[in-house]
């Protein structure tokens, strides 16, 4: 009788198999950002400094195309003070689009080196444009993760649950 012989590709290969079968998640290191895209070193506030578009919606269909509906961004002043318009803002699970922010709010780095990621950009004492945009953010703290290793630099904000690898991706419209 002959021996079976394994190849030593057939067990990583029969796990990633399983995995799509069953619709898991991809592991960490095929998920979305990957884990080089996270900045290492403080970037200085000056490459920070600028205006971001959407540059990449990795959301379902039917959000995505709620946050089309306008062209969101973010500026990012030398004065540390940031500007939205039309930023949209998501119930807690990330289903829908609950708010769209329009007004201006602090902005400095922040280190997440601690939790696994990089830096990012944390965002703090929104002031909303009107009463509609107020979106309840006026004294809360939130984040933007920064990619890349050097200038121009990307942001990204996670859209609902970490491990669902769901944002949206902004780039330096200014380049």
């Amino acid at each position: 009788m002959p021996a079976i012989k394994f190849r030593p590709f057939v067990l990583p290969f029969l796990t990633l198999l399983c995995c799509l079968l069953a619709s898991c998640r991809p592991p960490p290191l095929m998920s979305y950002p990957w884990f080089w895209d996270y900045t290492r070193a403080k970037p200085l506030d000056a490459h920070l400094v600028g205006t971001y578009k959407i540059l990449k919606l990795r959301l379902p269909d039917d959000l995505a195309r709620q946050v089309r509906e306008k062209d969101a961004s973010i500026i990012l002043r030398a004065d540390h003070t940031a500007l939205f318009t039309g930023f949209p803002d998501f119930d807690p699970l990330g289903d829908n689009v609950v708010c769209k922010l329009s007004g201006s709010a602090d902005w400095l780095p922040g280190d997440l080196s601690g939790g696994g990621f990089g830096w990012s950009v944390e965002f703090q004492n929104y002031r909303p444009a009107t009463k509609l945009a107020a979106c309840g953010h006026t004294n809360t703290m939130w984040t933007i993760l920064i990619l890349g290793q050097h200038p121009p630099y990307r942001l990204y904000t996670i859209v609902g649950d970490p491990d669902s690898d769901t944002g949206i991706e902004f780039k330096r419209a200014d380049d």
